[in-house]
């Protein structure tokens, strides 16, 4: 089942996956091919012990002192490595300076024996392959008056390399490629993951699509729920409606998404001015609801009043056609006061303050206890 899920999502974001893979490949692409080529050529010189065939013992000391005493060999390394070899295999091949600067030498002994790795990289093949064998015959040259019972000599000449080391241009396409591919799901999946919660809330029947407060039906849960919690703990609890088309302009010729744009707009200017416990519902066209916890009628009163007063002095702009729209709202309010009165008959009270307000002008807030007086 999660798995349908994913590539739902895989098909659905198509459209921000494969850009985002195309430019990360591209670039790999661009990045690899304008780099410069790097080759390297490895030459192998052996260390050993001076000393003809004969002179066995002497011979069998100095390979026992050889192999006890790895900085002997280690020295040689370092001699491979030092400026002053690098020069003069340099000035052998007359290399110029900007050529010197584009070659590198390591030398290092292999683990476990006396032989010596000379290793050059270079942007030329055949030349990092000639310095690496001339690097060699220096080092024996100046090797040649370092020890006297040692010798160094050549195991193995360096040869031009064929394919170059760095860059490694189908690891780096592939990995681009990866790279991409794993930017443009992790993107995708990102960005349904921002979206779901407000989806989640309108698929499961809690938000208004129109205008993304919550529904009617949610807002019937609540208010049982609330009337309940302020029955049993005795808590008060007010409960508003107000009407926000005055004068009109929402049931003038307008098209639906014009109207919806305006309601989205007006939910989220009311919105900021409420509690985080209260709750705002769209009931019916241009009707929203207030539930009001823990707030008796006089404060609910004066919350409306508030919110009608920003609301008549805020022009909201509707982004698509650039039109300001000045509205203001009618509103009645009336309290739960935990004394037998049902839902039904709640809803019905505060609808009726509702249309003495309308009856009575536009800007007023108009309370009605649940004993009908004003």
């Amino acid at each position: 089942m999660e798995l349908k899920i994913y590539l739902r999502v895989l098909l659905k974001k198509w459209w921000m996956i494969v850009p985002i893979f195309l430019i990360t490949f591209i670039a790999t692409i661009v990045f690899t091919f304008t780099q410069a080529l790097t080759y390297e050529a490895t030459g192998t010189l052996v260390v050993a012990p001076a000393g003809s065939v004969g002179d066995v013992r002497g011979f069998a000391n100095n390979l026992d002192i050889l192999s006890a005493r790895t900085q002997i060999a280690g020295t040689y390394a370092e001699v491979a490595a030092s400026h002053s070899v690098k020069q003069a295999a340099a000035e052998a091949l007359n290399l110029s300076p900007s050529q010197q600067k584009n070659l590198t030498v390591v030398s290092k002994l292999r683990a476990g024996t006396n032989v010596l790795e000379v290793t050059v990289e270079g942007n030329d093949p055949i030349l990092v392959a000639d310095f690496a064998n001339q690097v060699g015959e220096k080092t024996m040259t100046y090797a040649q008056n370092l020890y006297e019972a040692y010798n160094i000599t050549t195991l193995d000449q360096a040869r031009p390399p064929i394919e170059p080391v760095k860059p490694n241009r189908k690891l780096n396409l592939a990995l681009g490629a990866l790279l991409g591919m794993a930017l443009g799901v992790g993107s995708a999946f990102l960005s349904e993951y921002m979206q779901s919660p407000l989806e989640s809330m309108i698929n499961l029947g809690i938000l208004d699509e129109d205008t993304g407060a919550y529904n009617s039906q949610y807002f019937s849960q609540r208010l049982g729920e609330e009337m309940s919690r302020a029955k049993r703990n005795k808590y008060p609890l007010s409960l508003a409606l107000m009407n926000v088309d005055h004068p009109g302009v929402m049931r003038k010729s307008l098209s639906p998404q014009f109207r919806s744009e305006a309601l989205r707009k007006v939910t989220v200017f009311l919105k900021q001015y409420l509690r985080e416990e209260d709750v705002m519902a769209r009931l019916e066209g241009t009707t929203f609801a207030f539930l009001l916890p823990d707030t008796p009628e006089g404060e609910a009163k004066v919350i409306m009043e508030k919110l009608q007063t920003r609301m008549a002095w805020t022009a909201f702009e509707m982004e698509k056609s650039g039109v300001k729209l000045n509205l203001s709202g009618a509103a009645g309010v009336v309290a739960f006061n935990c004394n037998g009165t049902n839902q039904v008959e709640l809803l019905d009270k505060v609808s009726r303050a509702l249309q003495q307000a309308q009856a009575t002008g536009y800007g007023k807030v108009f309370t009605l206890s649940e004993d009908g007086d004003q």
